[in-house]
């Protein structure tokens, strides 16, 4: 349900000047722009897009244990703050993590959001079922297919039971261009066959691995026959022709029992962990 408080909520802004140069020094240190849309601007671009995946489906993520997992600039875990969660924040890079605690800190988030530099997410250092949510946005493809079960079956133990994982912005195999490399063609061409092709890596992954992954989990999507799927793109800015056609789409799929979050070019499913057995249960 929709928490209507979340609507008065102001968008995250940069508080402490101090933090917001050595985040924009940090950012060129490591050769890039820190006004880009995805770096500087990360945080806003989440805030209109991400946070309505909260927003609608939960009462309210106020209070919640929430790990962000995979934080890259920090963008999600500053909105999901900002939102009222506790969150913890996770990267493998050591200069996410820096960059991470840079834009927590130009955004007065501290006492929200907590930074951990996790070099091996196969073991995480947090205790059996402590998050009631997990964040995956745009991360799981970056997961070498050899270790991607051990990570979903990391995440389902650090979830508590009834907690859900939030699957967002991850490439789709099933999609013909490769969203982060925008090399057509290339998710149809077997993994151990892409050094035969030069130019940028291909990241995607197939939905089907992400679900079964998992383990014993309610696809909250599935349950709705997608409508919750095409409503959040709405509140995301699709519009006109693109979002009638998603629509039709999902329309279109339920018959065999899929919705569209799982064909369109970025996975996206909300999974609900039940009281039985998850991936981490043998």
């Amino acid at each position: 349900m929709h928490d209507p408080s979340v609507s008065a909520i102001s968008p995250p802004a940069v508080q402490d000047a101090d933090a917001d140069r050595r985040f924009r020094e940090s950012v060129r240190r490591h050769g890039w722009d820190p006004d880009h849309k995805f770096l500087g601007g990360y945080v806003d671009w989440e805030w209109r897009h991400s946070r309505h995946a909260y927003d609608d489906l939960f009462t309210s993520v106020r209070g919640k244990k929430v790990l962000e997992f995979g934080c890259h600039l920090g963008g999600t875990a500053i909105v999901l703050a900002t939102l009222g969660a506790d969150v913890t924040a996770v990267d493998v890079a050591p200069k996410f993590v820096e960059l991470t605690q840079l834009n927590v800190e130009r955004h007065g988030l501290s006492e929200r959001v907590k930074v951990v530099h996790v070099p091996d997410t196969t073991r995480m250092p947090f205790p059996d079922e402590a998050f009631e949510l997990v964040s995956c946005n745009s991360v799981l493809e970056y997961v070498e297919p050899g270790r991607l079960g051990a990570v979903q079956r990391e995440i389902d133990r650090v979830l508590a039971r009834w907690g859900f994982i939030v699957v967002l912005g991850t490439s789709n195999r099933l999609w013909p261009t490769d969203i982060h490399s925008r090399r057509f063609l290339m998710n149809y061409v077997p993994r151990r066959l892409h050094g035969l092709f030069p130019g940028r890596p291909v990241h995607s992954v197939f939905p089907w691995e992400l679900r079964r992954g998992f383990g014993d989990y309610a696809d909250i999507s599935k349950q709705d026959h997608g409508r919750l799927i095409v409503d959040l793109k709405a509140k995301m800015g699709m519009t006109g022709p693109r979002l009638a056609a998603f629509s039709a789409a999902n329309w279109l799929l339920r018959p065999v029992g899929l919705h569209v979050g799982f064909v369109s070019p970025t996975i996206t499913m909300i999974l609900q962990k039940r009281v039985g057995r998850g991936a981490g249960d043998g």
